[in-house]
């Protein structure tokens, strides 16, 4: 049988141990960023979609005119 090794902290195990620290503390750090623009871009994605142009108001009014003509409805001036 062979003798069984004792793991010891050292100076060959600290400098490992500090790199492996590292790296994970880049990669979270850098997967909050990434999760953080990718909300704002969600937001104005939504934001973009949620607008009504001039032209928009106008077509829905022509629509909404043809498809119940027993409605009067004034003429807007946009």
């Amino acid at each position: 049988m062979q003798p069984e090794k004792k793991l010891t902290l050292g100076k060959e195990t600290l400098m490992p141990i500090s790199m492996v620290i590292a790296v994970c503390g880049g990669v979270v750090w850098i997967s909050t960023q990434l999760n953080n623009i990718n909300y704002k871009l969600d937001m104005l994605e939504n934001k973009l979609e949620d607008q009504w142009t001039t032209r928009d108001m106008e077509n829905w009014g022509l629509r909404l005119k043809m498809e119940n003509p027993d409605i009067v409805i004034p003429d807007l001036d946009f």
